[in-house]
């Protein structure tokens, strides 16, 4: 093999390809758009969960009388208790039936109060509260989540309030029984909810750059070898090229390619971390060790290679692009089967279907890296992962030589599996074309092996 004409077709294919409309979609396109969606989910969001300030005016009826209106509890809301005028407080002593009456009428107020602007909710303690804890919150907007902890608060604050004053536990235990506090074991590092979620989550945004780059390059290399073989063009470069430097070069050009959309998608992760203090938080809790990269890395340009060797044998063994896209789809619809099936992985991320995903050849670097968020997995079952993706890469990358040698000159008529076989078992050459019949080419015609390799 020549480097140097490994080195053509590589700076061809990358430049070519990276000129491509798809893909500069894909690689600035989708980033940007991502971007911009998350910066408003983030901002705008959380904002309308987090902001009370058109929440001022909330009030309550409490139907089971356990409210203290004069207890101070500290909330970003100051609640209030609805009255109406022109209705008549019940006495102490009055029938159940008085009293309901009573509050069916100042719900009724409530909610005339609300529609009117003079309130912004409200909310109702049911009268059995003490046994089932009910309690009704009603606006006529989305609640924020802010409000609805708010309320919990209060509710806590007054039930705490009326506890027993010999209790051994203060009041402000009662109203917060509990602090969670989430550590890292192998750092001792305390980590939020929120860096808690980014941890877990980290591994899903790696398998879905995976997924995304892989498929978009490998497809490109398929299509490229299709319409290489439609339009003739490769039986001009067999001219000048032996078969193996023409496959190397696309896949190393096409395999930097996706490594250069990786890197924009990466950046574009950093940046937006740095631009938004609620992504930067959401991926703080992960923490990134030299053998981690190295294995994600690893996982990548075999999990590319493997995939690329599949598309290039896809491509040199059909004859028009729309078969090519057919046959490309079933091995898609096998990739994205541990996502499809995410649920299993949450359920049991150490089950037999997970177990499957990460040992079965096309979905094992997916499988793997999903499980990585979600439990801690055993060195024995790495090293078993990277020996198939090795083994794999090696079986495939001799096939699709083997298919790309024999396909790249037949023009007009697919390579039949029959064919296929034939000419591996009887170490010939088969070219085939629309006008010509079947020659077979024995290998050891040293005068035509520039053409049929």
């Amino acid at each position: 093999m020549s480097w140097e004409k490994i080195w053509l077709v590589l700076r061809r294919e990358y430049l070519y390809n990276f000129k491509r409309p798809s893909f500069l979609f894909t690689a600035f396109g989708v980033p940007l758009l991502t971007l911009v969606a998350m910066f408003l989910i983030f901002t705008f969001t959380a904002d309308r969960e987090t902001n009370l300030d058109n929440w001022q005016r909330v009030g309550y009826i409490d139907r089971a009388g356990v409210i203290d209106p004069a207890l101070a509890v500290e909330n970003d809301v100051t609640f209030q208790p609805v009255t109406d005028p022109a209705l008549d407080t019940p006495a102490a002593d009055a029938p159940d039936d008085e009293r309901r009456a009573y509050f069916d009428a100042l719900e009724a107020s409530a909610a005339q109060q609300v529609a009117a602007d003079n309130l912004d909710a409200y909310f109702v303690v049911d009268e059995h509260y003490t046994l089932n804890g009910q309690v009704t919150v009603s606006s006529e907007r989305n609640l924020p989540a802010a409000l609805t902890s708010d309320i919990e608060d209060f509710m806590r604050a007054q039930i705490a309030a009326q506890a027993p004053a010999e209790l051994p536990v203060s009041v402000e235990r009662l109203s917060d029984p509990m602090s969670v506090v989430i550590r890292d074991l192998d750092n001792d590092e305390e980590l939020t909810e929120t860096m808690l979620v980014g941890r877990i989550m980290l591994p899903f945004v790696f398998v879905f750059i995976y997924f995304m780059a892989t498929s978009t390059t490998s497809q490109f290399l398929m299509s490229g070898v299709v319409e290489e073989k439609e339009n003739r063009l490769m039986e001009i470069l067999a001219t000048s090229l032996r078969p193996l430097e023409l496959l190397w070069g696309k896949m190393l050009g096409l395999g930097a390619l996706s490594l250069t959309q990786v890197a924009l998608w990466a950046g574009a992760g950093v940046v937006l971390a740095s631009l938004h203090e609620g992504a930067s938080e959401l991926f703080s809790g992960t923490t990134f060790q030299a053998g981690d990269i190295l294995l994600v890395l690893v996982l990548f340009v075999t999990n590319f290679l493997l995939f690329a060797a599949i598309m290039m044998a896809i491509g040199a063994a059909v004859t028009a692009e729309a078969e090519s896209r057919q046959v490309a789809s079933v091995i898609t619809l096998i990739t994205v089967a541990p996502m499809a099936l995410l649920v299993t992985f949450f359920n049991n991320p150490d089950g037999p279907l997970p177990l499957f995903f990460t040992f079965f050849p096309l979905t094992s670097a997916v499988g793997l890296i999903l499980r990585m968020g979600l439990t801690t997995i055993p060195t024995w079952q790495i090293v078993a992962v990277l020996a198939i993706q090795v083994v794999s890469v090696l079986v495939l990358m001799w096939l699709a030589a083997k298919i790309f040698r024999l396909g790249m000159l037949m023009y007009g008529k697919p390579l039949t599996p029959r064919t296929f076989w034939n000419a591996l078992r009887e170490g010939r050459v088969v070219l085939t074309t629309a006008t010509e019949s079947q020659a077979e080419l024995p290998d050891n015609l040293p005068q035509k092996r520039s053409v049929g390799r």
